[in-house]
């Protein structure tokens, strides 16, 4: 389910998958739709430990909010459907994104980064959009706590059917 700014109710969203033949086992696009419409995107590369989040993308944030969490769990799932226990999911804040994702429970590697992020979040009054670009591409990482979390909720509610 994903927020509707329009209806303003939850709406259900399906999610389709591919792979290139190229990539094969490496590289998995997910495309989040609402009823046929693609709605956003979640691009992921597996790794041995996990996966690395290449890019996520709300194609609508005027109409749809809560995107990036149903792209976490969907890194969260894609790890389980391929067979791992434990594992990491990495990738990079950029665009002006850092805040949001802080947010949700991302954490950054670097403690210098983080606090820049909190005090950004303090200073920025209700309703205004976080100035974050200043900071470029940043390396963030999923904690355990927040995959546990999304590991409950797809036991109950998982998005990847096939």
């Amino acid at each position: 389910m994903i927020y509707s700014k329009k209806l303003q109710s939850q709406v259900p969203v399906s999610i389709e998958f591919s792979t290139p033949p190229v990539y094969e086992g490496k590289f998995t696009k997910y495309v989040v739709k609402d009823k046929k419409i693609p709605i956003g995107h979640v691009h992921l590369t597996d790794t041995s430990k996990g996966v690395i989040v290449n890019f996520i993308e709300n194609m609508y944030p005027k109409l749809y909010s809560g995107f990036g969490k149903i792209a976490d769990q969907i890194e969260v799932e894609h790890c389980m459907k391929r067979g791992l226990e434990n594992f990491e999911i990495v990738s990079d804040a950029a665009l002006n994104s850092h805040a949001l994702h802080y947010l949700r429970g991302k954490r950054f590697f670097s403690k210098d980064v983080e606090d820049k992020i909190k005090k950004v979040i303090a200073m920025t009054p209700k309703g205004r959009k976080f100035d974050t670009k200043f900071l470029g591409s940043v390396a963030m990482y999923m904690p355990e706590e927040l995959i546990s979390k999304y590991k409950e909720l797809i036991k109950k509610c998982p998005l990847l059917i096939k």
